[in-house]
């Protein structure tokens, strides 16, 4: 159970998850005598870290990708990469006088 590697997938990453909400609920019942709630506590602290180790590697993921640049960056910031809108043209430091503004 403390493989870091076995809650890579977002299925491990559920499993656990529900794994952790059914112990959880055995603990509740009150049914459990002490020896079991102990035992069954270690095993959902296991379950725990194992879920914040997949949640901390997504969250890694999702930063590098976000700061990863994108090959029509300069489009989707115009008109959200819509190659039908024509782009707006650059301001200018116009110095002609016939121009207004």
């Amino acid at each position: 159970m403390s493989d870091p590697s076995s809650a890579d997938s977002p299925a491990e990453f559920e499993a656990s998850l529900e794994a952790l909400e059914a112990l959880i609920a055995r603990m509740e019942s009150g049914e459990l005598g002490l020896e079991q709630s102990l035992e069954e506590f270690q095993r959902g602290m296991e379950l725990v870290n194992r879920c914040q180790r997949a949640l901390d590697d997504a969250q890694r993921r999702i930063e590098a990708l976000s700061q990863e640049p994108s090959s029509d960056a300069s489009a989707q910031n115009d008109h959200g990469g819509n190659p039908d809108v024509p782009r707006t043209p650059a301001a200018q430091n116009s110095t002609d006088p016939d121009v207004p503004f």
